[in-house]
């Protein structure tokens, strides 16, 4: 048997979740970030935080009373490149070529300013290892979900030049779990970029498996992929659209965490 909870609202902090077969995997939601809370977030990481942040937002895994691993937008936004030896941005000068903003001249900062992360969630315990993988089989089979929620992180729409978003997708059904958290960047005319972090676990295994994969292409690889008559652009901005259309991943790393 399972339980679900589900406690407040989105307004005053909403808290859901699901406890099944010893786990407890918790999101709780809350309104963006206040002029305050920003003003601490820029504080305490050194860099101007995106538009949206959803600091107070949390994702919470654990077992038997024990949390294996957290998500939260501070530790995510940590993980940004923000040191002054590391202003050099891939695809800056490509963006300055192709825009006809005047003011291209400021993307170059002292910091990331697509907020990229690879972010991989908050936790120690986890191992490198060959295996078990994330069993893509078992998830595509037709299964009862019995918990289903997402969770947004931060956002920003890069000075109407594309978007970045940070977000968690959570899937409980009565055979395993998925945690899917997602850093989807596009720059128009520049590049898109998934950097993807799957926790996985089969009710009864001794393991939680942690998979990291980091893919991108050119925007306009991206966009000769539309339909024919390229009027459908919208689905440049749909993560599962992009992400079936980029290549095999430029970075992939297998973790597991033993209960």
């Amino acid at each position: 048997m399972h339980k679900l909870i589900k406690e407040g609202t989105v307004r005053t902090g909403l808290t859901q979740g699901i406890e099944y077969n010893g786990w407890s995997i918790i999101s709780k939601k809350s309104p963006i970030c206040n002029s305050t809370e920003m003003d601490n977030v820029q504080k305490d990481l050194g860099l101007p935080p995106p538009e949206m942040v959803f600091g107070n937002n949390l994702v919470t895994l654990s077992k038997d009373n024990q949390t294996i691993l957290t998500f939260n937008a501070r530790d995510a936004l940590a993980q940004v490149e923000h040191n002054d030896n590391n202003i050099k941005v891939a695809y800056a000068a490509e963006w300055a070529r192709n825009s006809t903003r005047s003011d291209v001249k400021d993307v170059v900062k002292p910091y990331d300013w697509t907020y990229s992360t690879t972010y991989k969630g908050t936790g120690d315990g986890f191992e490198k290892a060959e295996e078990p993988a994330v069993d893509v089989a078992r998830l595509q089979k037709q299964e009862p979900i019995l918990f289903y929620d997402e969770v947004i992180l931060y956002e920003d729409e890069l000075a109407d030049n594309g978007t970045t978003l940070v977000s968690i997708r959570l899937r409980v059904m009565p055979s395993c779990f998925l945690i899917l958290h997602r850093m989807f960047l596009r720059v128009d005319n520049v590049v898109f970029r998934i950097n993807d972090t799957r926790i996985y676990h089969e009710f009864g295994s001794l393991y939680v498996v942690r998979e990291y994969t980091s893919r991108e292409d050119r925007f306009q690889n991206v966009f000769n992929k539309l339909p024919a008559a390229k009027s459908d652009v919208s689905l440049l901005g749909d993560p599962n659209w992009v992400g079936s259309k980029l290549p095999p991943p430029s970075l992939f790393t297998r973790e597991r965490f033993t209960l």
